[in-house]
């Protein structure tokens, strides 16, 4: 794949997509294979996962960390399970949203393409089903020498292998399924850094070489689907982990092979948009062989008085959110709200976060600018971020509502679209021929990666404040550059809007 290619792929699903009346018509009824788990993981073995995460999670007040030293004493296996469940773990249904379930990261449509795979010393791996609650074993056992051998961690630690699968995404979406899937990734990825830090472990990225191949062999030998390139990770000081165990309900919904859905895999699988986009992504896997230092998800924030109320730990999980609207109306809804100097600085600081490895490289060529309103007592309008702190860009009073006129979400009657009451949009730019002439083919992929690592930063600050945030590319980017004062090389390529919700409801509790 050359960047030539990799850059008429970007810009058809970017700037280009509504000049070449390519923009997805999504059709909600189209099955997908969101919450199926691949076929060599519906098993009868495995490890359940711990309960009383929330409560451990309730222990501790935001933003202190971590919520458990390494010195605590645990149950062997149950802080990885307790680390998982924190990345990862349900939260709510709610009775008015159409798209549920709710985790503790943001997905398209509650589609949640991105999985995440566990590797042990002993060579046992296992995937993690949420809705069954374990570590479900896969078959076989990893050897050492083998062709996986170089994906056995040492003695007290895990490997953790995330990846998306394209088709769980609804198909019309086309060759958008590949940047939603890596920008999902990406967020995944800052939520098992938060995950850490908060159980007090530490997370090691390993990049390219032979642990990625040999991490993707193992994700495409679970089961059909187009996956993307995994992410490996190395979880640190776990300790042991428990013997496995038959697990209850082996066999869901009557049948334990699901031949329709993984038939609709197969068939996905030879999507053009797919093979496309296996092209696009490859280079990920090419990347220089190595580990990179442990980096936190969460950054240090600045001290607050003692009287500052704050929210614990499960309550900022559960807050979290893309926003909500009544039954019957799609969207987002807002109202308006008033925020001070301690909720800004939250958000820049959790934006500004550094990422690992060569995700932190991208950074340097990618600009954040944001729209503020009301908001820390500055004037309406635009804002750069420059290492971690706002720099003015010019007020406009009718910024957000000029905002929303240009986003897809349109206000009708079975529409809302809050974004005129939002009390901050961040938008990511970049441009796109720079990063590619410098970084080669790899440089989009990086790119979205980065992008979702910074989302679930800012998604994670709102909900600790109150706020949704909606993670969204449904904007056209040339009026966008036009608002955000952006000059021409430089192309919106992702947004994140914050504000406070104007429709809330009573949610069922899926927290153990």
């Amino acid at each position: 794949m050359t960047i030539t290619d990799v850059r008429l792929f970007a810009y058809r699903q970017g700037p280009w997509r509504g000049r070449l009346n390519e923009q997805p018509h999504v059709d909600d009824s189209v099955a997908t294979s969101a919450t199926l788990p691949p076929a060599a993981a519906r098993g009868t073995g495995g490890r359940l996962l711990p309960t009383g995460t929330t409560g451990l999670l309730s222990g501790a007040r935001y933003p202190q960390t971590p919520v458990l030293p390494a010195t605590a004493a645990l149950p062997p296996g149950d802080r990885l399970g307790h680390l998982l469940l924190t990345a990862f773990g349900l939260q709510r249904r709610e009775p008015s949203n159409r798209f549920n379930d709710h985790r503790t990261i943001a997905s398209v449509r509650s589609k949640f393409p991105v999985h995440a795979f566990v590797l042990a010393p002993d060579g046992s791996s296992a995937y993690l089903d949420l809705y069954r609650h374990a570590l479900v074993d896969l078959p076989g056992t990893v050897a050492p020498g083998g062709e996986l051998g170089v994906l056995l961690p040492d003695a007290g630690e895990v490997t953790v292998i995330l990846a998306a699968r394209y088709t769980d995404l609804p198909t019309p979406y086309g060759r958008l399924r590949c940047a939603l899937g890596l920008l999902e990734l990406g967020i995944n990825l800052r939520g098992l850094h938060i995950a850490a830090d908060l159980l007090d472990v530490r997370v090691q990225q390993r990049w390219g070489g032979a642990e990625v191949t040999a991490a993707g062999r193992l994700v495409a030998g679970s089961g059909p689907g187009a996956w993307s390139p995994p992410l490996v990770v190395t979880l640190q000081g776990l300790g042991p982990l428990p013997a496995g165990q038959p697990l209850p309900h082996a066999v869901e919904s009557g049948s334990p092979h699901y031949p329709e859905e993984d038939a609709r895999l197969r068939l996905e699988s030879g999507h053009s948009s797919l093979l496309e986009s296996a092209g696009v992504t490859e280079p990920l896997t090419g990347l220089p062989p190595g580990s990179t230092e442990p980096v936190r998800g969460v950054p240090d924030l600045p001290h607050h008085g003692p009287g500052t109320a704050r929210p614990d730990w499960a309550e900022v999980l559960w807050n979290r959110t893309a926003g909500r609207t009544p039954e019957g109306i799609t969207g987002f809804s807002a109202r308006p709200a008033v925020f001070g100097e301690d909720c800004l600085a939250d958000l820049l600081a959790w934006s500004s976060r550094p990422a690992p490895g060569p995700l932190a490289e991208i950074a340097r060529r990618v600009r954040t600018t944001v729209a503020l309103q009301r908001m820390a007592g500055l004037p309406t309008g635009r804002y750069t971020v420059v290492q971690g702190r706002i720099e003015p860009d010019g007020t406009d009073p009718g910024l957000m509502q000029a905002l929303q006129d240009g986003f897809s979400y349109p206000l009708t009657p079975g529409m809302d679209c809050g974004l005129r009451h939002a009390n901050a949009m961040w938008v990511f730019s970049a441009d796109l021929d720079a990063i590619l002439d410098e970084f080669g083919p790899v440089g989009w992929s990086l790119l979205q990666l980065w992008c979702g690592w910074v989302t679930h930063g800012i998604t994670t600050a709102a909900a600790a404040h109150g706020l949704f945030a909606r993670p969204a590319r449904s904007f056209e980017e040339f009026w966008m550059q036009h608002l955000m004062g952006l000059p021409r090389e430089l192309v919106p390529v992702f947004s994140v809007t914050c504000g406070r919700s104007r429709f809330t409801e009573p949610m069922l509790d899926l927290r153990t």
